[in-house]
Order: structure tokens, then sequence, then C-alpha cells
């Protein structure tokens, strides 16, 4: 194909994208390649029409094959990396991005993208230098403010990445996304009449914003004001790929409240472990109004959660159903405030065969109290850092006596059980575990179990456990403010950090309340 022919094609290629018809586009630009194969334009075009087109393993392929081809083009690396970085791909990301940079060291946008995939690969004191040196470049660059306030955020310097955020509103006022950013700040700040206030000009400037609805619905959850709370939290759906995929797939109706004697309603859990075992507590009041129930869950709670309903496990055919509703919907469908709560417990129950087998495996107490440590929620939750901990942190609970610990943890902290701190009598269950069903009934067996805000926590409580745990600063919705009880669990007790970071004072406390109620005397005594 002459040159002259190429470049007309490639032309058309563009005006194509540009218009939104991504299939000729693509065609077009596979007619260059047929005779150009390393063509550089052709090949990051295609690489774009992948990505927009939801095909994002052939984008990655096609933007490395384009960066392969010409290897000192800059904007060809990051292509890369951007690409690769949605993918999820965040070492090839950072090590694109680092290329994009050596060969255009001047480039700002190549710092900020660096960050951002430093800061997903929990690096956030790395990302913190890259939107710095962005800003640095570009004194007016409203994206790498919002940036540096997230990264500063993370690391909960929250005074600078207030600053931060307030320069980017400042540069940007009419975007949405940083009064968003702002308002994250300012509920950290426990500044939560102006965080609304942030949330509501972000919602006025693009009133579809789901991201700013969802963000603040769990403000209004955390203040106590379910009835606004829950209508926000219902925009949830599409903010995050993990969040109510099921819905997706649905083509029946989704419940509207209409009678359901005669009917069959799927219920679906979306997000989390804990949230699944937080909300199944609704699933007999939607029994009582005449329905048949099917509830779709992660494969690791069906054999807990087999006795309330008919369960499927995710990813498996699903019956015949009517409409369907997800779990975390149905607060707002009962009208749930803080008086109506449904809490009355235990409303899960192990299996009595695995409690009797479980029993057998745990033997005697000889009189030691017995006691289960979580430390560590999952680890693919961003927000995981913040709210766990390392064994080694609960050296000094080690120090109580007459207590046999037993570590329940799942997941790679798991491996910390096999070198507990010196002093404590741990035993590790963690690999017998093999799903909820073992977890519930350990528990059973047990005089209380201390956690941080990790699934094991709602399992207990669910279950009527006592069980106490240790709160980050900034905690999730779900445990409101200052409160050392739990609406949700009445045999929960709640210890907060009274700063961020600040993990020192709810162990201690911990350990001092051990002490105070003296140990070996059992349940009665917590």
């Amino acid at each position: 194909m002459p040159q002259v022919r190429v470049d007309r094609v490639l032309q058309m290629a563009q005006e194509q994208h540009r218009a939104g018809r991504f299939a000729e586009a693509e065609a077009l630009c596979a007619q260059i390649l047929r005779a150009q194969p390393n063509h550089r334009d052709a090949l990051h075009l295609l690489s774009i029409v992948a990505m927009q087109t939801g095909r994002i393993d052939m984008a990655v392929d096609l933007a490395a094959r384009a960066a392969a081809a010409h290897p000192l083009v800059a904007e060809l690396h990051a292509n890369l990396g951007e690409f690769s970085r949605q993918a999820g791909k965040l070492d090839q990301s950072v090590a694109s991005f680092q290329r994009a940079i050596a060969l255009k060291p001047g480039e700002p946008t190549f710092h900020n993208s660096l960050g951002l995939a430093l800061g997903e690969r929990r690096q956030p004191e790395d990302a913190l230098k890259e939107f710095e040196r962005a800003i640095q470049l570009k004194p007016d660059y409203a994206d790498a403010y919002g940036n540096l306030g997230g990264a500063l955020r993370e690391l909960g310097r929250l005074d600078e990445a207030h600053a931060a955020m307030t320069a980017a509103v400042r540069l940007q006022p009419g975007a949405a996304r940083v009064h968003q950013n702002l308002a994250l700040v300012l509920a950290d700040q426990r500044k939560f009449s102006e965080a609304i206030a942030s949330y509501s000009r972000a919602i006025a400037i693009q009133p579809d914003y789901r991201q700013a609805h969802w963000d603040l619905g769990m403000l209004y959850l955390l203040l106590g004001d379910l009835e606004r709370g829950w209508a926000e939290y219902q925009w949830r759906p599409g903010v995050a790929p993990r969040f109510t995929q099921p819905q997706r797939r649905l083509c029946l109706p989704q419940w509207t409240g209409e009678d359901l004697h005669g009917k069959t309603i799927l219920l679906y859990a979306e997000q989390g472990f804990g949230d699944a075992i937080q909300f199944v507590r609704y699933v007999p009041m939607v029994a009582a109004l005449g329905a048949r129930i099917v509830l779709q869950c992660q494969a690791e709670l069906t054999g807990l959660l087999g006795d309330i309903a008919q369960v499927a496990a995710m990813g498996q055919p699903l019956p015949p159903f009517d409409v369907h509703w997800p779990l975390m919907s149905l607060p707002l469908a009962f009208k749930t405030d803080l008086r109506s709560i449904p809490r009355t417990t235990p409303y899960l129950k192990p299996d009595t065969h695995r409690v009797t087998a479980w029993s057998r495996r745990l033997g005697s107490s000889e009189g030691r109290m017995r006691i289960g440590l979580v430390w560590s929620g999952n680890p693919s939750f961003r927000g995981n850092p913040a709210r766990s901990l390392s064994l080694r942190q609960l050296r000094d609970v080690a120090a109580v006596g007459g207590v046999t610990f037993y570590s329940l943890q799942k997941g790679p902290a798991a491996a910390e059980a096999k070198q507990p701190p010196a002093g404590m009598r741990l035993i590790d269950l963690g690999a017998e575990l093999h799903d909820f069903g073992d977890t519930a009934a350990v528990m059973s067996l047990l005089d209380l179990i201390v956690s941080t805000d990790t699934s094991a926590a709602h399992l207990a409580g669910a279950l009527a456990r006592p069980v106490w745990v240790m709160l980050q600063y900034a905690a999730d919705w779900r445990w409101m403010l200052d409160r050392e009880d739990s609406p949700w669990y009445p045999t929960m007790r709640l210890f907060r950090q009274p700063s961020f970071g600040d993990w020192e004072t709810p162990i201690r406390k911990v350990v001092e309340t051990l002490l105070r109620k003296g140990m070996g005397k059992g349940v009665g005594s917590l």
C-alpha cells in the first residue's frame, strides 16, 4: 500500500474513532497493519479502540507491541503504562511509566500517572514524590493536586491532604470529582457538615455522579441518618467492578415491594463476606412476606447460610426465580432506622456435627480462657492496611495470664501465627478452617473473639458470641461514631483508635479490660 494511501486510511480511521464508530476504525487500522505490521499510529489507535470496547488484554498487548516496535517514543510507553494499570498489571505499568519518564523527563503527566500506579501498588510514599514532581513541572496541575491529596490522606496526613484537595478545587472549581475528593478528607477530619456540602456541590455539578452519591450515603449512615443514607447508598452499582456484578447479568425484574406470596426472590451478596453476614439477618423478614428465597453468596459462605435459605454459590447456575434484590438494599426496603435495626441474635448457628468435631479437636480448656484472634482483613481491599494489624503488635496481649489464644486468621497474614509474640500460647487453626462453617463452629467453643474490622467480627456478632473489635480512626460507616457498642450486634464491644494510626490505645484497652474482667471465669465475666 503506498504511503499516501496509508496516510489517508489512517485519517479515515481517526475520523471514524472520533465519531464513535469503533468497528469501522478498527477495520481501517487492521487494513494498515496488514501492509505495515508495526505502523506506530495504527497500533496506537487500535489499542485505544480495544480499551474503549472493553478488550483490556488486547489493548495491553497492542500497546506493548507498539512500544516494542518504537522503543524511543515516550508516549507509547506511557500508553502501555496506563493500560497495564487499568488491567491490574502494576509492575508492568510502573516500569512503562519509568521508561517514558527516562525518555521525556519533563512531562508532568507521566509523573502523575506513575504516581497512580505506585499508589495502586500500595507505595503511597513513592506515589507522593511523583505527584509532587508533577506539580513542580506544572504548578496548575489540578489532577496532580487531587492525587497528592489522596496519597496524603492514605498516609493519615489529613491537614496536608486538605490543603492539596483545596488547591485542586481552586484550580478546577467546575469539576465534580475535586469536590468529592475534598469531601473524603473533610469526613476523615470529622468536619461532617463541610463534607456534606462538598458532596452536595459535586452532585450539583454532576447529578449522576455515583461515587459522590455513594460516599455521601456512607457518611449519612456513619452519622446515624439511616433514611438518607440508605437512599444514597442505592447509587453504588457501577462504582466499583466488584459491586453488584450479578445485577448486571439479570434480565428478570427487580423486586419493587410488591406482594411476594407464591413468588421466588433471588437475594444476592454483592460485596465482601462481612457485608453478606451482616445483612442476611433480613432474610427471615423477606420470607415472612410469603416469598421462597434463593440466596446467592460466595462459595465460602454456603455451608454457613444453608439453614436460612436455599443457597447458590456465585458462578454456579441459578434456580428459577421471579424477582431479585441485593442483600444490602434490604434495609432500604424495610425502612430501617436506628430503632428498627433487626438486632436479634444469634441469627446464624453453627452446624452441630462440626461443633462436635471441633470440640474433640480443641480438647479440654484446662481451666484457661479461650480467645480467638483475627488481626488482618482481606488483602485485596485497598483499605485493608489501615484497618489491620500484625500479630506482633498484639504482644502485650500475650502478657495476660490464664489464656489460650487461637488463631482464626486466614489469608497471607495467617503465616504470622507460626511465630507468635513471646509468651503467647497460640494454637494456629487457620489452615484447618476450610470455610465460614468451620470458623462458626470454632467460635461457638471460644469464650471471646478479638478482631480488627474483618468478616470474622461480623460472624462472631451474628452468632451472638462475645466479640471485641479494634477499629481504625476513620472507621467504616457501620460502626458509626464514638460508640463502644454496635446497634447491629448486641454482644460486640468496640475499641477505637483516638487518632490516625494509634493502635497502641485500643490494644492497651483490650489488655486492661481483660485484666479487669479476670481470666478463666468464662463468658459471664465478659
